[in-house]
């Protein structure tokens, strides 16, 4: 760490500063987690575009491998002498409530809890990191859309105890409000739209909890009440799902249509959102168009696939339109005008209980034709848009590359009884 300090003080403009921050700078870091994370704080003086790129610039000198990632300001990854580091920019001011953009917080998050956090309660957090982990709840990303690391912090300072947080979590209602200081916060002081809010103790405008999602907070919650009930090894260090046989293996991803491509050079976190708004587009088609999605999935490692799973991959060609009750003249007059003669009709309109009914033509009968004629009309976000000419309608075996994403997904089983 040290030396990586005196390679970026040694090239930084003089009127900037570098700084460890992050869970290696609290002494909070899971030793499985010994990512390091260095920021160079700049005057406000300088243009956002300068500040990226000197940062990128002093990186390049330090790692012999790197990568550029783009969040609010472009920043460098690379490694060092086998660590995982993080150069980012960001602005130097008075206090987080003047930040010029959102990682300008991070150092007061860092001095906050070092002047905080008490010596045993570093023990207390890397057990509740552990613990998220091990239930798959960890990370803030949009990956996991779990707990921060510095949330976990905060909590442990609140409650003190990682087995406090646990029989605390119990108490959580469908809408809470924490701080470090208070109880809870007036529903009439809540500023928050999430129903889940843990006040930031250097700006109380934001909610810490922000990313974290309905689902992985849940979980968390079910977690810790099977934990305090039967505590073991297990709810820390999961093991794997069983494996699953090939043929089976296939025969579960059967009625699954993928679209699969090579991951795009941009940041999981910008990634993530859009394959989830993708799979979501891709759904809303189909549904459109009467094949009814039973499941959802996405994933990227160095290739990257959203997918759903059909209930029926082919369907009839025909099927039977709803139309008014007979007694809705109005309604039934436009309804026969419509369909009486209508190309993709078969047959009259007729009736049947009081209501009348047209047996009508669809316009797709397999899911893999639709998607296929129609996936450059669907909008799968900005970057993926981009990559369309690259995408292949993956099926069945082809699915197969991401075999262990599909071991997990389709596991039965909670991580602590594998």
């Amino acid at each position: 760490v040290e030396e990586i300090k005196e390679k970026i003080d040694a090239q930084k403009p003089e009127d900037a500063e570098s700084m460890l921050v992050g869970s290696v700078a609290k002494g909070t870091y899971l030793k499985s987690a010994t990512d390091i994370d260095f920021f160079i704080l700049f005057p406000t003086y300088y243009k956002k575009d300068t500040i990226g790129k000197i940062t990128i610039s002093i990186g390049k000198k330090i790692f012999d491998e790197w990568i550029i990632q783009y969040a609010e300001h472009p920043y460098i990854r690379g490694f060092y002498k086998g660590y995982q580091v993080d150069i980012v920019p960001c602005y130097r001011v008075r206090n987080a409530k003047e930040k010029v953009s959102a990682v300008d917080r991070t150092p007061f998050h860092t001095s906050y809890i070092l002047k905080n956090l008490k010596e045993e309660m570093k023990n207390e957090v890397r057990l509740l990191k552990q613990f998220l982990k091990g239930i798959g709840c960890y990370g803030a990303e949009a990956k996991v859309e779990g707990f921060s690391g510095y949330l976990t912090e905060l909590l442990i300072l609140k409650y003190e105890k990682f087995l406090n947080v646990l029989k605390e979590s119990g108490k959580w209602k469908k809408k809470t409000v924490l701080s470090v200081d208070k109880e809870g916060v007036d529903k009439e002081e809540n500023k928050f739209d999430e129903e889940f809010v843990f006040m930031d103790p250097v700006d109380d405008s934001r909610n810490v909890a922000a990313s974290l999602s309905k689902e992985k907070l849940n979980f968390f919650i079910f977690a810790s009440e099977e934990f305090l009930k039967k505590p073991k090894i297990e709810f820390f260090f999961p093991n794997k799902p069983e494996n699953i046989s090939r043929e089976k293996l296939i025969s579960k991803l059967n009625n699954f249509l993928g679209i699969c491509f090579k991951k795009p050079e941009i940041s999981e976190d910008i990634l993530y959102p859009q394959l989830k708004k993708a799979v979501f587009a891709i759904s809303n088609f189909l549904e459109q168009n009467d094949f009814k999605v039973l499941r959802r999935a996405w994933h990227a490692n160095d290739d990257a696939f959203f997918a759903v799973e059909i209930e029926k991959i082919e369907i009839s060609r025909e099927k039977i339109h709803l139309g008014p009750p007979v007694d809705e003249k109005k309604h039934v007059k436009a309804f026969i005008k419509k369909w009486k003669n209508n190309s993709q009709a078969v047959g009259e309109p007729f009736i049947k209980n009081g209501r009348f009914f047209v047996r009508i033509k669809r316009k797709y009968t397999d899911a893999f034709t639709a998607i296929k004629e129609n996936i450059d009309n669907i909008n799968l976000g900005k970057n993926l848009n981009e990559i369309k000419n690259i995408m292949r309608i993956c099926r069945g075996e082809e699915l197969l590359k991401f075999r262990d994403f599909w071991e997990e997904y389709f596991c039965d089983k909670y991580p602590w009884e594998r």
